[in-house]
């Protein structure tokens, strides 16, 4: 399969998004079974909450549900029209939570009205 090779060099959310364009309708588990074979370390726990990120900020869409393994039910998603082009795919969670990429110290310091000492800021706090 074409995905699997072109996945490693992928961010989470790009690779969900390749992912996604092969099957047409995906599932969190389906998609974390084949990520471990690339990040061994992801754990399937940050994957659901990126398929959660993902719906939440419209990227992709619950099709429907369809029976698993046991008693348990797969939630299917598919990529919403028009948004495979989408910028978010690769950094989902700053479209979400735009303040958390200025880094907790640096962003109280600024709501109470602080400029942080030194010229530039911290790396993790740059946009």
């Amino acid at each position: 399969m074409s995905m699997l090779n072109s996945l490693s060099d992928l961010t989470l959310g790009e690779a969900i998004r390749e992912y996604l364009r092969t099957v047409r309708e995906g599932y969190a588990y389906g998609f974390w079974k084949i990520w471990q074979q690339f990040k061994k370390t992801s754990s399937y726990r940050s994957v659901q909450n990126y398929f959660w990120t993902l719906k939440e900020i419209g990227l992709i869409r619950f099709v429907r549900e369809c029976k698993g393994k046991g008693n348990f039910r797969r939630r299917l998603y598919s990529i919403t029209e028009g948004m495979e082009a989408s910028e978010f795919w690769r950094d989902p969670l700053s479209e979400l939570y735009p303040r958390a990429a200025l880094g907790d110290k640096y962003y109280a310091m600024l709501e109470k009205g602080l400029k942080p000492k030194g010229g530039r800021r911290p790396k993790y706090a740059r946009t």
